[in-house]
């Protein structure tokens, strides 16, 4: 795919992941509405209109996908990039805590899907979701966060039988990436190893997208790791047996 020209939406486009992107498809001649809570977090870049938008809100969405026709004529990609995690020991009962995880890791990019599915009946178009390697391998303080990766990682593998020829559809699956995510997932929590920059990862999914790519896995570790463990299954334990200790300590701190 060539990306110039290309009528992008891109959440969670004010850190992160999503602002690296932003950065790298504006310098390849996209026009690309840059989703955010915080707009204001969003560059002064030709071609980039910021939009306030709360994606774990269906009546949002559905104003972001009128905003998005008025000011394309069509939507060629959207990339479902929004996403946070807690890091926590579950104890109490909350259904609160777990609807909001769920509305913005899972539902939305699934309802996003559906809405460029109804407007893109007759056109072509890509639809990027940022997932997490932990869907494949969850992590001892993530539960609630992997649940909704992997809930991700199954609705896609599914889909992909029964969605219409004119979508391509594209998973990233990032290890831990050393952004402000883990600032934010609860107080500071301790980064994962191995880990990666959002501006390498970024420039992976461009390649992929770029390239058409069905699958991207910006860490050749993890893949490594992933294909081991079908033979010795007992390495994914291992490790997270380490990252649990690691959880063990920080919860002792806070």
């Amino acid at each position: 795919m060539n990306l110039m020209g290309k009528n992008i939406i891109l959440t969670g486009a004010s850190s992160g992941i999503g602002l690296e992107l932003l950065y790298m498809m504006s310098q390849k001649g996209c026009k690309i509405i840059a989703v955010s809570r915080d707009v204001d977090k969003i560059p002064k870049i030709n071609n980039v209109y910021p939009y306030q938008c709360d994606v774990s809100n269906k009546e949002e969405l559905d104003n972001l996908f009128d905003f998005a026709l008025e000011l394309f004529d069509k939507i060629d990609i959207f990339i479902a990039n929004a996403g946070f995690a807690y890091y926590e020991k579950i104890e109490e009962a909350n259904y609160e805590h777990i609807e909001k995880i769920f509305k913005t890791n899972v539902f939305a990019p699934i309802y996003c899907l559906e809405k460029m599915k109804n407007i893109n009946k007759n056109n072509s178009f890509m639809y990027v979701i940022t997932d997490s390697a932990v869907a494949k391998m969850p992590l001892p303080g993530y539960a609630l966060y992997s649940a909704t990766k992997s809930a991700v990682d199954s609705f896609q593998n599914a889909y992909r039988f029964e969605m219409d020829k004119n979508c391509h559809l594209m998973i990233v699956y990032p290890i831990a990436t050393r952004t402000n995510f883990f600032k934010t997932s609860t107080k500071t929590a301790p980064v994962p190893f191995p880990s990666q920059s959002a501006h390498y990862v970024a420039g992976c999914i461009i390649k992929g997208m770029e390239r058409n790519k069905k699958y991207v896995y910006p860490s050749k570790t993890f893949v490594i790791i992933s294909i081991l463990n079908r033979i010795f299954p007992f390495i994914y334990k291992l490790y997270q047996k380490s990252q649990y200790n690691k959880f063990k300590r920080w919860l002792e701190k806070v």
